[in-house]
């Protein structure tokens, strides 16, 4: 049997690892995740486990520190890395960096098992579909492997992977997918991205069988201390018919509460949707509005989301009773500070129950990105090792006005639940950047992702002191 480890520095459980591990055990293989941030927090497990292999799942940001990790335990341990995530899939000249042996682009549960299997057979695995590698000084990508229309066919994700969190980490709440793949086009998000990477490669979107979401809903009810549900898909519910069916299910067989993902016009375009969410135990949803300007929403970021269908949807949640966090972007390629001050008074206007704003970072592969650099908002020099490791710190774009739009973004949610503040922030933010302005951002940040997430407060409170200092940094 072929052994994964996975290796990680924050406390959160995703489901990527814990799909690619299941698959993994299922044939046989043995995967295990450690937690940590250097090379001394690791040498325990390596020494124990002795894996075949060290994998990263890992975004734009996070990926310098997986890098030397991953590095440093090539040159101590002698032991093979690999990297998978939007990262790598987005930026594939990573497998070109010092301390990168292999990176998996897209989908990975049946090419990790493919790799595995040749471990296990001591054969190469060079020619795996989805396989990035270097040969000598020039990289070889593979292609990428059809899509499995029926992801039903993968097991449940691998839910202990993760139990080393079981005492760093409110674990009440567990992630679902019903869905992959999302229809929509919006070209901040690496969802079009990926699915102009698959094209020709099968259908993008899919949507699960009712039975096996149920009966995977029950496995974590009956085996976990779960108290809410958190249905993950990019877009829950795309298909009315299959919601309504399932809802019903959920509610007779399973009846937690649950949290979800959503879009604004499709809330707005019946009104029963809300009501049918709340009836069986949606107490939060949460959609985008990216920008309160609506040709800018449109038109750059290609949301195609008109002002009256968040008034609607907004109008509907408040009636079912279902409280809604909304997302918001500042610091957006052809903003102005009068278009960031537009999407707060929108977010105020709908009263938003759970604010949440970032500062718009360029990520590698959108479609924004590429946007950004062809109206010269972002420097041709521009190197994605200068991305923060948070979208709450500061902007890379230049663009006037951007140290107004940075310091509105740390008061963005306290204008939008204290209306009577926006006046007061506006002068503010007219301040150089500050330590002050960030630690206010993180306790107002903290105390709405408590409430909107359903999150136990202790545990919460150490995952946010452990995980989140680097906002409080200097920028």
């Amino acid at each position: 049997m072929a052994k994964l480890l996975f290796l990680q520095n924050i406390d959160y459980e995703f489901l990527g690892p814990m799909y690619i591990s299941s698959m993994a055990k299922k044939y046989g293989h043995l995967c295990e995740l450690a937690l940590g941030k250097s090379l001394s927090d690791f040498d325990f497990v390596i020494k124990k486990f002795e894996p075949d292999l060290v994998g990263f799942s890992i975004m734009s940001g996070s990926h310098q520190w997986a890098r030397e990790i991953g590095r440093e335990i090539n040159d101590q341990y002698g032991i093979t890395n690999i990297f998978g995530g939007s990262h790598p899939t987005f930026f594939p000249k990573f497998i070109e960096e010092k301390g990168v042996d292999y990176i998996i682009r897209g989908e990975g549960e049946e090419s990790m098992l493919e790799i595995l299997n040749c471990i296990d057979k001591k054969e190469s695995f060079h020619h795996v579909q989805n396989l990035s590698h270097m040969q000598g000084n020039t990289p070889v990508h593979n292609p990428l492997r059809n899509l499995n229309n029926n992801v039903d066919e993968y097991p449940f994700p691998d839910r202990n992977l993760f139990d080393a969190l079981e005492k760093r980490l409110d674990r009440s709440v567990r992630n679902v997918i019903t869905s992959r793949g999302c229809p929509f086009h919006c070209s901040f998000c690496f969802e079009d991205a990926m699915r102009k990477l698959y094209q020709g490669k099968g259908k993008y979107v899919r949507i699960r069988e009712i039975p096996e979401v149920i009966e995977e809903c029950k496995r974590l009810k009956e085996e976990t201390d779960v108290k809410v549900i958190y249905f993950a898909d990019d877009v829950f519910g795309m298909k009315k018919d299959w919601l309504y069916d399932f809802l019903k299910i959920y509610k007779r067989e399973i009846g937690i509460e649950f949290i979800c993902l959503l879009r604004a016009d499709i809330i707005a375009s019946d009104k029963k949707y809300a009501f049918k969410l709340a009836e069986a135990g949606c107490r939060s949803v949460f959609f985008g509005i990216e920008s309160g300007n609506e040709i800018l929403r449109n038109k750059v970021l290609k949301k195609q989301l008109k002002d009256e269908q968040i008034l609607k949807a907004a109008e509907l949640l408040h009636e079912a009773g279902i409280k809604f966090r909304t997302y918001n972007i500042l610091g957006l390629p052809d903003e102005t500070l009068e278009d960031a001050f537009s999407t707060v008074e929108l977010n105020i206007s709908i009263k938003a129950d759970y604010p949440w704003c970032s500062i718009f970072s360029p990520f590698p592969g959108t479609e924004l990105t590429d946007y950004a650099y062809l109206k010269g908002y972002l420097s041709p020099t521009f190197n994605y090792e200068r991305l923060s490791k948070s979208f709450f710190l500061e902007s890379k774009l230049e663009l006037e006005n951007i140290r107004e739009m940075q310091n509105l973004q740390k008061f963005f949610q306290t204008a939008v639940i204290w209306p009577w503040t926006f006046s007061i922030i506006k002068k503010l933010i007219k301040l150089p950047s500050n330590f002050l302005f960030r630690a206010w951002f993180g306790l107002v940040y903290f105390y709405l992702y408590i409430k909107s997430e359903k999150r136990d407060f202790i545990p919460t409170l150490k995952f946010a002191l452990k995980n989140y200092k680097h906002v409080l940094a200097k920028q």
